[in-house]
């Protein structure tokens, strides 16, 4: 039909998924108060999709006050449970088999297996797309050469299936190269529903796949079934009872559910496990016994209580795992990590102490060894890192500023870091509280004789209580070159920062966050006294810059010079900024992208100094009040 432009439909507000609903229920069983009641409550739980609000609706004709409470009750739960009623049957019938053909046209097995896997999550969760792409690399859905691409293919997978409806779009900016990995996917409760049924072979064998349900949260026990295959719980705190084959589990979610490690001793025997997801939980140590799962190859450690207990050494028997993530914990006896030769990733995002020379050299014997995420305490740690050969660290956490120059002249900087987090709070709290901090400029040099040293894949910056930093001097050298891949920079609490001015020009930069840096009078300055401004000055700023936040910085007066230009800004969020006076815009310059400008309540717009005219062109965009999710800072 050649069609020019598509057009998403979303899915129904609250008053017109009722006009549907009971348009499809007959007057007469709605002329019962209680019934309508209980069927506001039904149309409630189907979430504004329409083919599920029509079909259930003529389902439930002339259909009692008990009918439409088990019905109400089967919608808050999984649909796969052993027992069923007509109602159910129904529902399955009519309703899945006809969102059925949305998964059936996908192009390929591969896709449709990634769409499955998305039950893992609970229901109304908002899954992080690095998360499912991690989940999706872990079951080997996805295996490309190096791990970068890996990524990019699962967030290209990611996009079919927003596509064809069944995932809803991110929470981040659409359309941005950026928000594939910080943006978030949903699965609409009946879709997920539709795909929990899809995995237990179409209802026929409804104990396959098991996952969490918020009916579910009134039991005081979880009962697992001995026919599972895949198992994802996520609760909190509630015994699970197993009754499990060991030769049938091959998939099994525990996240955060506040377990101990005598969990292990109910899966010791599940040698079929291939997929462990143990995080977020209580595990103090790593028992033995964890060690006899042989056939793991995705094993998820991270956000326990282990302290310094380390790994055990039987941890080296392990020898099918392929991805690794503790994140915390202590040590790693010599000799272990030798003996995964089978590592593409492994995660070491904690304090380690033991992060030696002679730790690093053990990593680079793994031959498929792919990304490396570790915390490095000192420079010390970082000299030995530096000096281990080849070994590709793709996230790097220092507690040391100074050291940012230091790690231009690494390989990996050039090749394979894409996520650097500087955090100096664990620095600061190991010194006297009441020491004076001593504030410094950190000046980056171009070396002629290494005109490579440059963060070649560097995508993401985290500064983190910086405090001993004021600013970043540039001398034969532009951030431009040094930061060409740059897309997203977070500086929170950085307090002695007195402007970002060098930022102006990065050519991929997309996000931008600024947090709580007390010090800082004007974000921005198209000239500030070093050569960074040579010839750039005359250049359009953020060319590619879309979320721009300026959050709780409280001696912010002004963004920056009149006239500065925004050319791709579609978000400005200045809460929490009490002592700004004015906006860099001119009638000539506004962002012709915005979207949206959003400040405390009114008196913060109001007070607000613009050339004449520019505040009658943004009102349209102007937003009030905090975003929820920025109360953490």
């Amino acid at each position: 039909m050649n069609v020019k432009k598509e057009l998403k439909v979303a899915y129904l507000q609250e008053h017109e998924a009722w006009q549907l609903f009971k348009e499809n229920i007959d007057a007469e069983t709605l002329s019962s108060p209680h019934i309508e009641t209980l069927a506001r409550e039904l149309m409630k739980e189907l979430k504004g999709l329409p083919l599920a609000l029509i079909t259930i609706g003529k389902a439930m004709y002339q259909k009692d006050e008990y009918q439409w409470e088990t019905a109400i009750q089967y919608m808050k739960q999984s649909c796969c449970t052993e027992d069923k009623d007509p109602i159910e049957l129904g529902m399955e019938t009519n309703v899945f088999r006809q969102l059925k053909f949305s998964y059936e046209k996908l192009r390929n097995d591969i896709l449709r297996d990634c769409f499955l896997t998305c039950v893992l999550w609970p229901e109304d969760a908002k899954i992080r797309k690095v998360d499912l792409a991690q989940c999706w690399m872990g079951l080997g859905l996805v295996n490309e050469h190096d791990i970068e691409s890996s990524f990019r293919k699962s967030y290209s997978l990611i996009a079919d299936l927003t596509a064809a409806c069944l995932l809803e779009g991110s929470d981040a900016h659409p359309g941005s190269s950026f928000e594939n990995s910080h943006g978030s996917v949903k699965v609409h409760d009946v879709i997920r529903d539709m795909a929990l049924w899809i995995s237990c072979d179409c209802g026929e064998k409804n104990d396959k796949w098991i996952v969490a349900a918020p009916g579910d949260r009134d039991k005081k026990v979880i009962i697992l079934s001995n026919k599972a295959e895949c198992i994802s719980l996520s609760f909190d705190r509630i015994p699970i009872r197993f009754n499990l084959d060991p030769l049938k589990l091959r998939i099994l979610c525990l996240r955060n559910n506040g377990l101990d490690e005598s969990i292990i001793e109910a899966i010791k025997n599940c040698t079929s496990l291939t997929y462990l997801d143990l995080s977020g939980n209580n595990l103090k140590r790593i028992p033995e016994e964890l060690c006899s799962l042989v056939n793991l190859e995705y094993l998820d450690l991270s956000e326990n209580v282990f302290g310094e207990t380390g790994v055990p050494r039987s941890f080296g028997d392990l020898i099918n795992l392929k991805f690794l993530y503790l994140k915390s914990g202590g040590g790693i006896p010599a000799g272990v990590i030798s003996r995964l030769k089978a590592l593409q990733v492994i995660d070491l995002r904690s304090l380690l102490r033991e992060c030696t020379l002679f730790l690093f050299r053990e990593l680079g014997t793994l031959p498929q060894l792919k990304a490396l995420c570790i915390l490095v305490r000192d420079l010390a740690q970082f000299e030995s890192l530096g000096e281990a050969a080849n070994l590709p660290v793709r996230y790097l956490a220092l507690n040391d500023v100074s050291a940012l120059t230091r790690i231009l002249s690494t390989d990996f900087a050039q090749r394979t870091l894409y996520e650097l987090d500087i955090n100096e709070e664990r620095y600061f709290l190991e010194q006297d509280i009441n020491e004076e901090i001593d504030t410094r400029e950190i000046t980056v040099e171009h070396d002629t004789e290494q005109p490579s040293n440059r963060f070649g894949a560097l995508t993401n910056i985290r500064l983190t209580m910086t405090r001993s930093l004021r600013q970043i001097k540039w001398m034969g050298a532009t951030p431009s070159f040094i930061f060409p891949r740059l897309a997203y920079l977070e500086l929170f609490m950085c307090q002695h920062l007195s402007h970002l001015s060098w930022v102006m020009h990065l050519p991929r930069l997309e996000q931008l966050h600024i947090v709580s840096c007390d010090g800082m009078v004007q974000a921005f300055m198209r000239c500030h006294g070093d050569r960074l401004c040579n010839g750039q000055d005359k250049t359009k700023t953020f060319p590619r810059l879309k979320l721009l936040f300026l959050i709780y910085n409280e001696s912010l007066e002004t963004i920056g010079d009149n006239g500065m230009e925004f050319p791709s800004l579609e978000r400005l969020e200045l809460e929490g900024s009490l002592a700004l006076k004015r906006l860099p815009f001119r009638s000539d310059s506004l962002p012709p992208k915005l979207k949206e400008l959003r400040f405390d309540d009114a008196r913060c717009w109001e007070r607000l100094e613009c050339e004449e005219g520019v505040k009658t062109i943004l009102e349209p965009y102007i937003k009030f009040g905090r975003r929820h999710h920025y109360m953490m800072w």
